[in-house]
């Protein structure tokens, strides 16, 4: 074997363990970057969406997954998203059709029953039965008879007709909050959050 080959392979070898330890830096600092980019992203949509008078069961819906789930990646990838398959409504706003009414709760409904917001299912399952109240001209009702602290003409318990819910075609929703601005606020930083962490290798 000539001299000249045991150089070249010798340089060859130390090139691909150069290359390899920086194959290495370079996936540890990415895979650390998308991580921190995705908590980032998450923190800051959950406040976006507080911001816009959501609760705290809204709020944690939106969460964060950076792939490859498992193993390494010189390219990760960060998705956002929120668990409730409607929120984008209130990210870009539009109109919701009824199928074939829409039912929304009046003020005179219970605003919450248990953890969930009013609906008429909730209501009938969890308070009392309703019925229907249709006016020419006029949207429908759905109402509940409630019991009143007065007496009857007879000494009975006196119940009064209460409308609970009116029924619509269609509603239009404005947007509440801005998702996509967060991702892209945080896209612009991760060349920042790569930088320092490559930086520590």
């Amino acid at each position: 074997m000539s001299s000249l080959k045991i150089f070249i392979e010798a340089a060859s070898g130390q090139f691909d363990a150069a290359m390899a330890e920086s194959t290495k830096d370079l996936t540890a600092a990415s895979m650390t970057t998308a991580r921190k980019g995705a908590d980032i992203a998450k923190r800051e949509g959950r406040a976006n969406i507080a911001a816009a008078g959501f609760s705290q069961k809204w709020q944690n819906t939106l969460t964060t997954i950076v792939y490859p789930k498992e193993g390494v990646s010189t390219q990760p990838t960060i998705l956002l998203y929120s668990k409730i398959k409607y929120s984008n409504i209130f990210e870009e706003g539009g109109s919701i059709f009824g199928h074939p009414l829409l039912w929304l709760a009046l003020p005179t409904a219970p605003k919450m029953i248990g953890r969930n917001r009013t609906t008429p299912s909730l209501y009938a399952s969890h308070v009392g039965p309703l019925f229907s109240i249709v006016r020419a001209g006029k949207r429908p009702l759905l109402a509940a008879r409630i019991r009143t602290s007065q007496k009857g003409k007879r000494g009975g318990v006196q119940f009064k007709t209460v409308p609970m819910f009116v029924g619509i075609d269609e509603t239009t929703l404005k947007a509440r909050f801005a998702i996509h601005q967060v991702a892209e606020k945080v896209g612009d930083q991760l060349p920042e959050i790569f930088a320092a962490e490559f930086n520590k290798g």
